[in-house]
């Protein structure tokens, strides 16, 4: 009896040695890619995709599969996992995809200055079954996710989940000479990304009517960092009273005239310029008399 008990005792041994030979574990061959899929002031989605490889000759259940994204300090940013189980064929290999939700501020903060790119480590642990025996296995990979394209537009497009951050606060006009008008437009930026940028210009034409009636710019270059999360300025234009008056005098009944600034907005962020097309409307509040008549 003992030797019976000692015999299968000994085969079941032997077969799970044999059986840690006769079936590999799957791997990730590697990170395909990680894409942008939104960014929004408060989060944003990358999209993970795999390349998980079955070895063996017969087809593999891939039951488990978990993975964390890491910074350049290994700690974690997002994490995500498998929503069902995956069948891999023989000596074949898949590509899965895994949305992660990052919070948007740390992201953009570990954006290098040198090249616009965000290092990652994606690190993770999953589990395959084939031929009814389990085998797990895990995964360690850095990969740079290039952020330029994406942080050029949110730095120049001014807006955010649908709502414009750069908003028209007040339209004045400061002074009437005999050649020319100036006026002033006094806004608010918004920066809920959190965005270490200066706006060193914006160069721009003010239209009335579709005609051209002046020139103006940024008053003063506007810092900001992560902690400033608004910032008031002023754009200063020079108008030819002639060309003015005749644009704008069939709004001026209205109690307004409306106008359209074009131009281009100059951010140096991130060790780049970024210079973006860019135009917001407004509306002059004044009456035909107090253009005549302010001195």
């Amino acid at each position: 009896m003992k030797s019976l008990t000692y015999i299968a005792l000994l085969m079941g041994l032997l077969l799970s040695l044999c059986s840690c030979k006769i079936v590999k574990k799957p791997s990730v061959e590697r990170i395909q890619d990680i894409r942008v899929v939104s960014i929004n002031p408060d989060k944003s989605i990358v999209n993970v995709s795999l390349i998980v490889r079955n070895p063996n000759g017969y087809k593999l259940k891939l039951n488990k599969l978990s993975l964390d994204l890491l910074n350049k300090d290994r700690g974690k940013v997002g994490m995500a996992s498998l929503a069902k189980d995956v069948e891999i064929p023989k000596k074949a290999s898949v590509n899965l995809d895994f949305m992660v939700e990052l919070d948007t501020r740390p992201v953009v903060k570990m954006v290098s200055s040198l090249d616009q790119k965000v290092q990652f480590f994606v690190v993770g642990k999953g589990q395959g079954k084939a031929l009814g025996m389990v085998r797990d296995f895990e995964f360690d990979e850095p990969f740079e996710l290039d952020l330029k394209d994406h942080i050029e537009s949110l730095l120049t497009r001014f807006s955010a989940s649908g709502q414009s951050l750069f908003k028209v606060q007040r339209t004045s006009v400061e002074k009437v000479g005999l050649s020319e008008t100036e006026l002033q437009v006094s806004f608010i930026i918004l920066n809920p990304y959190g965005f270490s940028f200066n706006l060193r210009g914006f160069p721009a034409e003010i239209y009335v009517n579709n005609k051209l009636v002046g020139k103006g710019n940024l008053q003063n270059q506007m810092r900001f960092d992560e902690s400033i999360y608004s910032k008031d300025g002023v754009m200063a234009f020079k108008l030819s009273n002639f060309k003015s008056a005749i644009g704008a005098v069939s709004g001026v009944f209205k109690g307004e005239v409306a106008y359209t600034v074009k131009g281009k907005v100059i951010i140096d962020a991130l060790g780049m310029e970024v210079v973006r097309p860019y135009e917001y409307k407004g509306s002059i509040p004044l009456s035909l008399w107090e253009l005549i008549l302010k001195p």
